[in-house]
């Protein structure tokens, strides 16, 4: 890695931190930590998952990009991507951080008219790093409908919680709701290289509702 790649790196990591620090405190529901995921969780969200070209792959919340990094250097060549973030400052920093890659500005609650917005069918994946856990129950619900119907019935949805909120009422709220709409819930992966340390959740089988 040249010096100039390591130097925007870093001017990038600072950045992404101060701007989570900012929205954490001026806008508290709209981010789950005060810092940016951890490369080690981003690995976390795509092990042991297999893509084939053709595939789509959807981020929920992509913020300034952690998860993003990872699915470009791990998607195997023909595989679709969409990004769909809320945040239009965070669109703005998305579309010029990762050129080449596909960015939708909306909500995550409408994920199947997006998809059919841009062309694509059914997600073979499906990531999200959306605060669940702090969402009112009637958001969490929207959301995961769209993504029950939005995934293909061989897709997998990835997500997780940090280990303080696994046990609050929004968290437990949550994990019920997707008792709902999925049919298997696969082990959870622990990640302690994360600020903070957070646990994965995958689910399969989607259970379609529209």
């Amino acid at each position: 890695m040249s010096g100039h790649h390591s130097q925007n790196e870093q001017a990038h990591t600072l950045g992404d931190a101060l701007h989570f620090v900012t929205r954490f405190i001026t806008k508290p529901g709209s981010v789950g930590s005060l810092w940016p995921s951890s490369r080690d969780l981003g690995l976390a969200m795509v092990a042991e998952l297999k893509l084939e070209p053709g595939d789509v792959v959807v981020e929920y919340g992509p913020g300034t990009g952690p998860f993003t990094s990872v699915l470009r250097e791990w998607m195997p060549p023909g595989t679709e991507y969409l990004g769909i973030e809320f945040d239009p400052e965070l669109h703005r920093t998305l579309v010029r951080r990762f050129p080449g890659m596909r960015f939708h500005l909306g909500s995550a609650e409408d994920t199947p008219a997006i998809l059919a917005h841009h062309g694509l069918g059914r997600a073979r994946l499906i990531i999200s790093g959306l605060p669940f856990s702090i969402m009112p129950p009637e958001l969490q619900h929207r959301i995961l409908e769209a993504t029950s119907d939005a995934l293909d019935e061989s897709g997998t949805f990835r997500t997780f919680t940090y280990l303080f909120s696994f046990l609050s009422p929004g968290s437990n709220h949550f994990h019920r709701m997707l008792n709902r709409h999925f049919r298997e819930h696969h082990t959870a992966k622990t990640v302690v290289k994360n600020f903070p340390p957070a646990k994965v959740l995958s689910f399969s089988g989607p259970l379609k509702t529209r």
